[in-house]
């Protein structure tokens, strides 16, 4: 909810306050509260003049950043009504929560986890998750390379033998700004979805040989607030880091995230959010809405959940700004001590489509952000329809299909790593055609059994 002069906040409760740039802080005092702050535009000489406007109310500046002209601030709610009263303000938001998905419960299995710890040797032979396999990201010839991907989320394990980590931010106070280690486990398990390693160890990602990094906006309890979610945007935006992965939500919506969205979205970077945990009807209606903010974002591509059997996952939330499916119920991918997990969630379905845009956009010429509505559309209009319902938004993602999209290949044209395209292998017209016709049997078969069923 944005504030205007006009409004005064009301009942704010406290907040964490991180520090200035991700570096730790303590928490607000139990009178104090946690704001974005908007200037008036052409009423202030820059940002320092806002400090002063916020200082001089008796707050504190703890996040700047480079790409937007807001601040946010730790202020005492009794000063907020002054801090608006001055018309260099334009308005103040309050700096809500972010979260994990609720219900990630990750399952260590032993036959996964053989006691190899940090010696590499000691660990199981490689093998594609069943997700990766479904959308035959296994079957294709791009892998990444040269893809900058960021995974927004609680840190990536460094040193997993399974992962490969290009650099990365702390915007939490869970320690120094360059510590993006992952203590919690969720943040290294959607790195490997998108991007584990080829090396013949653990698992394989979607997109082997993309760029991964750890952006820690969520703390080591899987926690944080739209600022540091603001930060890690911010930072991918000055990296030029292609590809924003969001495994997290909040509950509420926010006209400031949505400014950096849209800013985000308009520098050519795509952005992938999982759409939430909340479940659904199971009954195909296009009523429900349980998505979490900000994968309802227009500008987001919203992500839900399937089962291994191509069923909607119970706990997947549904709505009408779902836009693809992919898979999410008890995936294999690494996690943190070393080990590997099978996982389940809206959030472990959200890395199968980003590292499925990576090898997309390892096909353009572009290097960079910048063509990110067209392989949004490529990502849809490629997709299977599995559902046959608006739960599934266009359909499940299809790496396969994608890759093989002529506005991706342009018929073969040089990746950016050097290599090419085959355009007459995996992922081709041939290919495209052979699974249409597979479908249409398929589609003809079941008819035949209803007749079958109907007519005895």
């Amino acid at each position: 909810m944005q504030l205007s002069r006009r409004r005064l906040l009301q009942g704010v409760g406290a907040g964490v306050a991180a520090g200035v740039l991700g570096t730790s802080a303590s928490a607000t005092e139990p009178d104090r509260t946690r704001l974005f702050v908007h200037p008036r535009t052409g009423l202030l000489d820059g940002i320092g003049e806002l400090i002063g406007v916020i200082e001089a109310v008796g707050g504190q500046t703890v996040l700047e950043f480079d790409n937007f002209e807001f601040v946010v601030a730790d202020v005492p709610t009794s000063a907020v009504s002054r801090l608006l009263e001055d018309r260099r303000v334009d308005s103040v938001e309050e700096d809500e929560e972010t979260r994990l998905p609720s219900d990630w419960s990750p399952s260590l299995r032993d036959i996964l986890n053989p006691g190899g710890g940090s010696d590499c040797s000691m660990h199981p032979s490689q093998r594609p998750s069943w997700g990766v396999e479904r959308i035959g990201a296994d079957a294709v010839e791009p892998d990444g390379s040269g893809v900058d991907v960021g995974i927004l989320d609680t840190g990536i394990e460094s040193d997993h033998c399974s992962l490969e980590v290009a650099g990365g931010r702390n915007f939490t106070r869970d320690g120094l700004s360059s510590d993006y280690e992952d203590r919690h486990g969720h943040g290294t398990h959607v790195a490997g979805v998108a991007g584990a390693a080829d090396n013949d160890l653990g698992v394989v990602g979607v997109a082997p040989s993309a760029n991964l990094h750890a952006v820690k906006v969520l703390d080591d309890d899987g926690r944080g607030r739209y600022s540091e979610l603001v930060a890690g945007i911010d930072w991918c935006l000055s990296n030029d880091i292609e590809l924003i992965s969001m495994s997290l939500g909040g509950e509420t919506s926010s006209s400031t995230v949505d400014q950096v969205i849209e800013d985000a979205n308009a520098a050519g970077h795509l952005l992938v959010c999982a759409a939430g945990n909340e479940g659904n009807p199971g009954n195909g209606s296009c009523e429900a809405e349980t998505m979490q903010y900000p994968a309802t974002h227009p500008d987001v591509v919203a992500v839900t959940a399937m089962n291994e059997d191509d069923t909607l996952a119970s706990y997947s939330s549904v709505g009408s700004a779902v836009d693809l499916l992919a898979p999410g119920t008890e995936v294999t991918s690494a996690t943190v001590g070393n080990r590997y997990a099978e996982a389940s969630g809206t959030s472990v379905a959200t890395p199968f489509v980003t590292g499925v845009a990576a090898l997309c956009w390892q096909t353009r010429e572009e290097d960079g952000p910048g063509p990110n509505d067209s392989i949004r559309a490529i990502l849809g209009e490629t997709a299977e329809a599995v559902l046959g319902t608006c739960e599934e938004g266009d359909g499940l993602v299809d790496a396969r299909a994608a890759v093989g999209d002529d506005r991706a290949t342009d018929g073969g044209e040089e990746t950016r790593d050097g290599s090419f395209v085959d355009s007459g292998g995996s992922g081709s017209l041939f290919d495209r055609i052979a699974s249409t016709l597979e479908r249409v049997v398929d589609l003809i078969a079941g008819v035949l059994d209803w007749l079958r069923g109907l007519f005895g």
